[in-house]
């Protein structure tokens, strides 16, 4: 089980040489892009450290890019992501891109003020540059009023919006594959009637 905990690296099992280190820790630190660039991360959220913990992990120290992989599970605060598989690459020494995969995969965050986001994939795929989350293969985005399911559903963690569905408008969709939202209405609070203000008739006697 290979855990880390971010900032300091204080906290790790893993042994290996200083310039190993030194380029496992940057490339921890650059994991803080896929939740402080999501544009939605709270206060909160920033000040916490970020734990990444895996069963393994495989780095390449020339490009930076890492895959971890057994039951992964990357935390910072109330954000949290999921999946078997999870591989980060870099370009020009940032986090670029983020591919997860599970069965399924799952993000989950919690943002004050708001109600909380919860996402369900077999592959998300994360660009940090467009702030883009990607959901592949029997995706689902909910919040507690409406839910979104599909084959792909992309959702802009900047602006908020959620675009799902086949983007080639020319060719038709099977049946499996249309987009389905559900929508739940908030509930209305209903006082009970005093049994003073029971107006209602009084049920017949029968002889």
């Amino acid at each position: 089980m290979a855990t880390t905990s971010i900032p300091g690296m204080h906290r790790t099992n893993l042994t290996g040489s200083a310039p190993f280190l030194q380029q496992l820790t940057r490339l921890l630190v650059l994991c803080c892009l896929f939740f402080s660039q999501a544009g939605s991360a709270t206060e909160a959220d920033e000040a916490e450290k970020i734990h990444v913990n895996a069963d393994r992990m495989k780095l390449n120290i020339e490009t930076g890019n890492s895959i971890y992989s057994g039951n992964v599970k990357i935390t910072q605060g109330d954000l949290v992501l999921t999946g078997d598989t999870v591989t980060i690459e870099q370009h020009d020494k940032l986090v670029e891109r983020i591919n997860v995969t599970g069965k399924p995969a799952t993000y989950t965050h919690v943002m004050a003020g708001s109600e909380p986001i919860h996402a369900t994939s077999r592959r998300m795929v994360y660009t940090s540059s467009e702030h883009r989350l990607v959901l592949i293969g029997d995706a689902r985005l909910s919040q507690p009023d409406h839910t979104v399911t599909s084959q792909k559903i992309v959702y802009d963690t900047l602006r908020r919006t959620v675009v799902a569905g086949n983007e080639d408008r020319d060719t038709p969709v099977p049946a499996d594959e249309r987009v389905n939202i559900t929508l739940t209405p908030k509930k209305k609070d209903v006082k009970k009637k005093n049994a003073g203000d029971d107006t209602s008739p009084a049920p017949e006697t029968v002889q």
